[in-house]
C-alpha cells in the first residue's frame, strides 16, 4: 500500500554527510515480514548505477544495493551479472518502476511488477542485511521517486523537489 511519493534526491553529498545525517534517510524495517520493500520509478541505463545504502539501527552503513542494466551489486555480498528477462527498452535507457525486498534470507528485485531477480544470501551476508532498519538513495537522478509505504519514515530532507544536494534548513 503506497501511501505518498517521494523525490529519491541523492544523499550522497557533503551537506548529507555522505549519507550519514539522519535526516536524509528514510527509517524502515525492510527485513520485517510486513515491508514490502522500496518501490522506486527511475531511469536504469547501461552505465549510471541505481544505489540504495542500508544501515542498521545505530545509523552504521551496512551496505549498498546498486544495479543497472549489466550488474547486480551488495556490498561485501553479491556481484552478478543483471538476469534475463531483464525489460528491455527499444533504445537506451528507459523509466521503470522497481522493487527490491527482503523475504526471509531471499533478497529479490522486481521491474514492472515482475519478479526478475533472486538471490538468497548466506552467512555473514544474511546477518548482516537482516539488521537493516533504515536507508538513503544515491546515483538515481532528479527524476527518480520512491512510494513510501506503512512503517516508514522519511527524513526532513528529502523534499518533491531535485536538487543537488539535500535542502539544509
Amino acid at each position: 500500500v503506497r501511501e505518498a511519493v517521494v523525490s529519491t534526491q541523492s544523499t550522497g553529498t557533503r551537506e548529507c554527510g555522505w549519507c550519514e545525517d539522519a535526516a536524509c534517510k528514510v527509517a524502515a524495517d525492510l527485513t520485517s515480514p510486513d515491508s514490502q520493500g522500496i518501490t522506486v520509478t527511475s531511469t536504469i541505463s547501461y552505465k549510471a548505477l541505481n544505489t540504495v545504502f542500508f544501515f542498521d539501527g545505530e545509523g552504521h552503513r551496512i551496505g549498498a544495493f546498486q544495479f543497472n542494466r549489466r550488474g547486480i551489486f551488495l556490498t561485501g555480498c553479491v556481484r552478478c551479472p543483471t538476469p534475463r528477462p531483464f525489460p528491455r527498452s527499444t533504445r537506451g535507457a528507459q523509466v521503470f518502476e522497481w522493487n527490491v525486498r527482503f523475504e526471509g534470507r531471499d533478497l529479490v528485485l522486481s521491474v514492472e511488477g515482475g519478479e526478475v531477480w533472486r538471490h538468497a544470501l548466506a552467512g555473514e551476508c544474511a546477518r548482516a542485511f537482516s539488521e537493516i532498519r533504515a536507508f538513503a538513495f544515491a546515483d538515481i537522478g532528479c527524476s527518480g521517486t520512491f512510494s513510501t509505504a506503512a512503517g516508514m519514515v522519511v527524513g526532513r530532507h528529502f523534499g518533491d523537489s531535485c536538487g543537488q544536494s539535500c535542502e539544509m534548513s
